[in-house]
């Protein structure tokens, strides 16, 4: 095991956020057993290397987010909901963002300091 300290390096991260990583971390590593893959089975599946699957499956929070939302869906979670869900769910992004301007600038408040 490493002898990086995961509360110390991730301290950024809130408690919340935390806890679903490892939740999902838990979930992968039951579904691949469920399976009955090895790791690199998996990885080889999810098209990442053996070492990524045991970063996920230690709920290491560097992890690309599309090697773990692979990994999910490669054994089975829906993370998403069904292939149709999740397109809807991007379309009804797409269309919101669309809205919103595409650069958020900066007001700094003005200060009166002639008093």
């Amino acid at each position: 095991m490493s002898s990086i300290n995961p509360k110390r390096e991730f301290r950024h991260l809130t408690r919340t956020t935390r806890a679903g990583i490892e939740a999902l971390a838990i979930e992968i590593k039951l579904g691949r057993k469920k399976k009955g893959w090895t790791q690199e089975e998996l990885a080889i599946r999810a098209g990442c290397s053996r070492l990524t699957i045991i970063a996920i499956e230690r709920a290491r929070p560097t992890v690309a987010v599309g090697h773990v939302l692979e990994a999910a869906h490669m054994v089975g979670l829906d993370v998403f909901g069904s292939a149709s869900e999740a397109r809807n769910r991007l379309e009804r992004a797409r269309e919101i963002d669309a809205i919103f301007p595409t650069r958020i600038e900066t007001h700094t408040p003005e200060i009166d300091d002639e008093f």
